[in-house]
């Protein structure tokens, strides 16, 4: 505890000046001392300021005692990702938010706050507390200090900003500190998730098994079939479908047994995604409708799972009218939502429904630009031949190369994912 701190707290909290303090007991300088950290006060001392601003110390002791037991549970509960452990000790130590402040534990405090609003996809809160600790890095020690860069690479990735993520997490990942297991685990976890958002597979697999390695040394089972489902999703994009196959199957009968409904129909999404590349439509179909079935229908899941069985939909030639009425309901819910990728892809589909010309008008001055700023380069290959092909068709052959020549050194297109 730094008695310090709080000695400045409670007698500015009394209205109390220094001199009034110390009156008796030491003498004004040496209390500006104490305040200030520049000296550690004795107990004697301190147990006499603080009685004297009706505080007992030893109840001081025992309060700052409770908030380290709380947050080191709070700490436990999220590297473990149980959430509603979590949940309870994020309420509890809100209750003391007024005290944490004058205790050694506000940088941990504030750091995994930020970390438990990123797990939960609340990025508004998450950078409020990552500005705090920002704004006192010169006080962090190495450990707090390489938590902060690890956590702000986990919110550059939620932003999608996954080229400067990447480059963060790799500086960390050669840093001093980082071999130690909490980071080493992280680091690999969130590295296997940047590449497969980058499409990157490969480096994904090779991060996402490191991960599993390290979650399983800790029976961390949660963080396990996280990291097993990275690798089922980088095994589906290099068709390595019978490995990924065998991670689906796995991850699904034990997410069922454990009771874990957000990791099963996570599962059944992407088992939706391997099944539609194996050509198994109606199969498909089936997973995306058990997802859209359980998932909130304004959550972001939810529109994933539409948009994906809108694809099947078109490759089993079922009835425009139905297709038609899913396009509109994603539609409006992502311009609702802002979720402008989703309303894009959504209006292509719809574009390519009713046959319009208008198509590759849209895919020209919308889609792409759009998946560019976003560097989804893999997305937008597909949508790049598909345009070439229009203007070779209409005998614009400079074009056609144009757009075939910008986009050939691109990997296959990556099918949106849930990690």
């Amino acid at each position: 505890m730094e008695l310090g701190r709080t000695i400045k707290y409670y007698r500015i909290k009394h209205n109390m000046t220094q001199a009034e303090l110390a009156d008796g007991i030491c003498s004004i300088p040496h209390l500006s001392k104490i305040e200030n950290s520049i000296y550690n006060a004795n107990f004697g001392t301190a147990a006499l300021l603080l009685e004297r601003l009706g505080i007992n110390i030893e109840e001081e002791y025992a309060q700052h005692s409770e908030i380290k037991h709380t947050l080191d549970a709070f700490i436990e509960a999220i590297q473990f990702a149980d959430e509603e452990k979590a949940l309870e000790y994020y309420e509890s130590l809100l209750d003391k938010e007024t005290v944490i402040p004058r205790t050694n534990y506000r940088n941990m405090y504030h750091l995994y706050m930020m970390r438990y609003h990123l797990m939960n996809g609340h990025l508004t809160l998450a950078f409020k507390d990552w500005s705090i600790v920002d704004k006192n890095r010169s006080n962090l020690d190495p450990i707090e200090e390489l938590s902060a860069e690890l956590f702000y690479g986990i919110y550059l990735v939620e932003l999608g900003r996954l080229k400067e993520a990447k480059q963060l997490l790799l500086s960390i990942k050669n840093a001093e500190h980082s071999s130690h297991y909490l980071f080493a685990r992280e680091i690999a976890f969130i590295l296997s998730h940047c590449y497969t958002e980058l499409n990157e597979p490969e480096k994904a697999i090779i991060y996402a098994k490191e991960a599993l390695y390290l979650f399983k040394q800790e029976d961390n089972y949660i963080r396990t079939a996280q990291s097993q489902m990275v690798l089922g999703i980088n095994y589906t994009q290099l068709n390595m479908l019978e490995e990924s196959l065998r991670v689906f199957k796995v991850l699904l009968r034990n997410s069922r047994l454990f009771g874990q409904q957000s990791l099963y129909f996570q599962a059944t999404y992407n088992y939706g995604i391997l099944l539609k590349k194996s050509g198994d439509y109606e199969a498909s179909h089936d997973c995306f409708l058990q997802c859209t079935n359980f998932y909130e229908p304004s959550s972001k899941n939810y529109l994933y799972a539409r948009l994906a069985d809108v694809e099947v939909l078109f490759l089993l030639n079922a009835e425009k009218t139905s297709i038609r009425d899913i396009l509109v309901e994603i539609i409006e819910q992502s311009v609702t939502q802002a979720h402008e990728r989703l309303e894009l892809q959504a209006r292509y589909y719809m574009y390519r429904l009713e046959s319009s010309e208008q198509l590759y008008h849209f895919i020209e001055t919308e889609l792409l630009p759009h998946l560019e700023r976003l560097e989804s380069h893999a997305e937008l290959l597909p949508y790049a031949r598909e345009l070439a092909h229009w203007y070779q068709q209409n005998g614009h052959y400079e074009k056609a190369n144009e757009y075939l020549q910008k986009y050939s050194s691109i990997s296959t297109k990556k099918d949106l994912s849930m990690v």
